[in-house]
């Protein structure tokens, strides 16, 4: 019978930390590069299991770092630069993928050295694959989680647009979320950041600001900055008529525009753009 230990009130068992396989000389490219991913996916899927961090997660925790960074020497030896090419991929791009595992590891201690070190190994990942939005994506989310809000609206000002189209709208919706949570990244992000999200959302339609947020909002409850950014930001997707907004969320043109000229500069325009 498995052996299961304590985690409060969830039904399933403590995921039991993968093996490594045997990685030998006699096998092909495509027996390494299975073997590795298989390797990989199993260490993923065991820092992800874990819906309650407790004594043990942090216990086993050492395990896995091990394990990630052992992942790395044999990918660094057994996967040649030259011949991987051949099958359609890019090592920095495996590697990439192995630094960004080892960081999020890291993130999960308690030791300050170790956030240090996961901060690194995002870099690390970032620099391998640039290209890839996906990395930059989990660095920044890395950032919010720590608090460390102006840090994260530094790498929000410094992406380069095109990344955020590699996910079609997901980085430009988990941007404006970001903004809209935290007043420092609303008030701080760069205006052609945040026209280009929008144009982003708008273009693919999925109406991020508009869909499923209105409430009745009570006349003696004071608009909060969020609120009013959400509104105005919504005003500025392509396929939402003012008029049609205001009166969906309760208020009158004359008080849109009044918002419009108080809380969005004059870099903002009117009409947000792709680039």
């Amino acid at each position: 019978m498995q052996q299961t230990e304590s985690r409060g009130n969830l039904p399933w068992p403590v995921a039991p930390i993968p093996k490594g396989p045997i990685i030998s000389g006699c096998l092909t490219l495509d027996e390494v590069i299975e073997r590795l991913d298989k390797w990989s996916g199993e260490l993923e899927h065991w820092l992800h299991i874990w819906r309650k961090r407790n004594a043990v997660f942090y216990r086993r925790l050492p395990k896995i770092e091990s394990q990630i960074r052992h992942l790395l020497d044999v990918a660094n030896e057994h996967v040649p630069e030259d011949r991987y090419a051949e099958y359609g991929f890019r090592k920095s791009r495996l590697l990439a993928r192995y630094h960004e595992l080892l960081a999020r590891c890291l993130s999960n201690a308690y030791e300050w050295e170790k956030d240090t070190e996961a901060v690194k190994e995002f870099k690390v990942a970032m620099s391998l694959a640039p290209e890839d939005a996906s990395f930059w994506y989990s660095y920044v989310r890395h950032l919010m989680q720590k608090g460390q809000i102006f840090q994260a609206l530094n790498e929000i000002n410094s992406v380069d647009a095109r990344i955020i189209e590699k996910k079609d709208d997901f980085l430009a919706q988990q941007i404006i979320n970001w903004a809209l949570w935290h007043s420092e990244i609303a008030f701080g992000i760069r205006a052609d950041i945040m026209k280009h999200c929008i144009a982003l959302v708008s273009h693919v339609g999925t109406g991020l600001l508009v869909r499923g947020c209105p409430r009745p909002h009570p006349p003696e409850h004071k608009w909060e900055h969020s609120e009013i950014l959400r509104i105005l930001w919504a005003g500025m997707q392509c396929s939402v008529p003012v008029d049609e907004l205001c009166q969906r969320e309760g208020i009158d043109e004359v008080t849109y525009w009044r918002w419009w000229n108080r809380y969005l500069p004059e870099e903002w325009g009117g009409v947000p753009a792709l680039v």
